[in-house]
């Protein structure tokens, strides 16, 4: 790990246990760029870098007029939303490497690949997706692992298909992680349905390179909450 993204994560947990302990209220405005940054004795990357870990894990939003607010809840579930065993955090972190390797080159190759009926598939689970994290207010976590095997299968890549299918209980661990803050979050739920909405696109528009750009953003995003979640299990 770099020393850039040390310096990020522990400015996250410390902004993340000032909004705990009270010193920032649901719907306060938090401190300025500029003045985190003489708080911290750093510069602005890592601020920014923080910033955006807890604004991607809904801790935090941004407001038209500039300036980052803690959400609008009376709820802390969104802050510590499941226990991870010591156990599976260096294998979840593994977990994510992989997936940024081998999912933006499956949506790559989904574009190129896809038949009528792989398509067809996508859309009636990314259906069902916006039902239940939109209108019923879920997590969507099922629906998030089919859409995600969906692509895989639309490679017709049978190691790919294989190895995807060996992960499921740990990849359910990980979504768990970076799925459960929005459970009290619309706009954070919305905002990860889009995500997958957009891969979905490209891939029906057979743009490949479109398509794994979209699925690169969308892991850069979760990858940003598990980072701030995963952080106190880290040595």
């Amino acid at each position: 790990m770099s020393q850039k993204e040390n310096v990020s994560q522990i400015i996250s947990r410390e902004l993340l246990n000032m909004i705990e302990t009270g010193q920032f209220r649901p719907g306060s405005k938090l401190p300025t760029e500029k003045e985190l940054t003489a708080h911290f004795s750093v510069s602005r990357a890592p601020v920014r870098e923080a910033l955006s870990m807890l604004r991607a894990a809904g801790v935090i939003n941004s407001r038209q007029g500039g300036g980052s607010y803690v959400e609008e809840t009376t709820s802390s579930t969104f802050i510590h939303p499941i226990q991870v065993e010591r156990d599976d955090v260096e294998n979840i972190k593994y977990l994510f490497e992989m997936r940024k390797i081998l999912e933006p080159e499956a949506a790559y190759l989904a574009a190129l690949r896809r038949t009528p009926k792989c398509l067809e598939q996508m859309k009636n689970i990314l259906e069902r997706m916006e039902e239940e994290s939109i209108e019923k207010g879920t997590t969507a976590i099922h629906s998030d692992i089919e859409f995600h095997s969906s692509i895989i299968k639309a490679t017709q890549n049978p190691i790919m298909i294989q190895t995807l299918e060996s992960l499921s209980p740990l990849y359910e661990k990980a979504l768990n992680i970076t799925l459960r803050p929005n459970e009290q979050l619309k706009p954070k739920r919305k905002a990860v349905y889009e995500e997958h909405q957009s891969i979905l696109l490209a891939i029906e528009a057979e743009e490949p390179e479109l398509a794994k750009l979209q699925c690169q953003i969308h892991l850069r995003n979760a990858e940003k909450k598990l980072s701030l979640f995963l952080q106190d299990y880290t040595v």
